[in-house]
């Protein structure tokens, strides 16, 4: 898997995210590579010179319960769908924890539906997060956001135990 900063992005990869992100979450297709706001790292899997898997990265504090939290989040990560069943997206997981654990990252966090696939790549569910973040949509600021998560997992790659208690994004949440 190849990192890569935002910032060395070409714009024919930026294409390619685009295309794989978008027939990845059809209910929120872009006309942008991403989302809601640029990652700062991107991770592209290739299998030969297709894109076949891709993730962004957000690396920033967050606060829980007022204590600060170094972390990377991940956005958007998808893999093709003629290229899903066959391990790329365990393989891809674990490159990231490896990354992470070479880095002064406390935790990797991130928001999914599918429990199941990150539990079994070592993620720990954490139900009914009280959060706080800014809201953006279509490149606007709409004010801050206050909910619980239900959908919220973090792996620790170091040695610091999640604490129970409210999360605040201190900024926009991915």
């Amino acid at each position: 898997m190849q990192f890569v900063n935002e910032i060395d992005i070409d714009k024919q990869t930026d294409k390619l995210i685009k295309d794989l992100r978008n027939a990845s979450f059809p209910e929120h297709v872009s006309q942008y590579s991403y989302y809601k706001q640029l990652p700062h790292i991107r991770c592209l899997q290739y299998d030969n010179s297709q894109l076949v898997g891709y993730m962004g990265l957000d690396y920033r504090v967050i606060g829980v319960n007022d204590k600060p939290y170094k972390i990377l989040g991940v956005i958007d990560f998808c893999v093709s769908e003629d290229s899903r069943g066959k391990g790329i997206g365990s393989l891809m997981l674990n490159e990231l924890t490896a990354f992470a654990e070479s880095k002064e990252v406390d935790f990797i966090i991130l928001m999914a539906e599918s429990h199941s696939f990150y539990e079994r790549n070592g993620f720990v569910h954490i139900p009914n997060v009280a959060s706080c973040w800014l809201r953006i949509h279509e490149h606007k600021n709409l004010g801050m956001g206050f909910e619980h998560l239900n959908d919220f997992f973090i792996k620790p790659t170091g040695d610091k135990l999640w604490p129970d208690g409210h999360v605040d994004w201190l900024g926009y949440m991915f």
